[in-house]
């Protein structure tokens, strides 16, 4: 056995032997199968900020345990979902491998030629990522598929940076979500959640208004969003 079948060995029987546990666990009829997703919720956000944590120190045996411990979040959702005849981590592995052989086509032919270097590259990837994506999922909004429910912060960030894209102009941003302000009788993350999620409403309420008066779903240009942005 060459060296790469050695190591793809040994990584499928460590993994198998991951999954393994979990079933175990899960068969001993104890607290595990208490739990729901909902209920791993916290341990689910504690263990990608412990991550974050270590990567942020980089401590390499800490990165290792803390991804070990986000495995094991993959593991035990897909051990709820397989006992209520959902899915079962195969099909989350089978999943993955799809989408990402979908999306990257040069995994599978030549489709990007020979690109001259790495920033073409990674813009030629970029393309093809967002192509692919496009097609596989029928969105209405430039904002669908964003996860509403991360830290303000970034969700302000993803939802200026997919509306920017869209060809919104800059000056229909709100302040709010230029200027973060410390103090006050709340706090700055519920403000600018606030502050987010009324950005939100406004970029989905135009692109509504636009396709009422258009007869059509299509991309708005910025005389469009200026035209269609809901009035205070």
């Amino acid at each position: 056995m060459s060296a790469p079948d050695a190591e793809t060995a040994l990584m499928a029987e460590a993994l198998a032997e991951a999954v393994d546990v979990m079933d175990r666990l899960w068969n001993f009829g104890g607290w595990e199968v208490t739990q729901t997703h909902d209920s791993l919720r916290p341990y689910l956000l504690e263990e990608t900020y412990e991550l974050l944590d270590a990567i942020q120190a980089g401590d390499a045996e800490t990165i290792k345990e803390e991804l070990g411990d986000l495995l094991l979040q993959v593991l035990f959702h897909s051990r709820i979902a397989e006992a209520a005849g959902e899915f079962t981590v195969a099909e989350v592995a089978a999943a993955l491998v799809a989408k990402l052989t979908h999306r990257s086509p040069h995994l599978l032919d030549d489709a990007f030629g020979a690109a001259a270097d790495i920033e073409a590259k990674i813009a030629a990837q970029e393309r093809a990522w967002e192509e692919r994506k496009t097609s596989e999922k029928s969105r209405r909004s430039c904002l669908d598929g964003i996860a509403m429910a991360q830290p303000a912060l970034a969700l302000a960030e993803k939802i200026r940076s997919r509306s920017t894209r869209a060809g919104l102009p800059d000056e229909l941003i709100p302040r709010q979500l230029r200027l973060v302000e410390l103090g006050g009788p709340d706090s700055a993350e519920e403000r600018l959640r606030k502050a987010t999620l009324d950005f939100a409403a406004a970029i989905r309420a135009a692109e509504d208004a636009a396709e009422a008066a258009r007869g059509e779903r299509r991309a708005l240009s910025a005389t469009d969003w200026r035209q269609y942005w809901p009035l205070d």
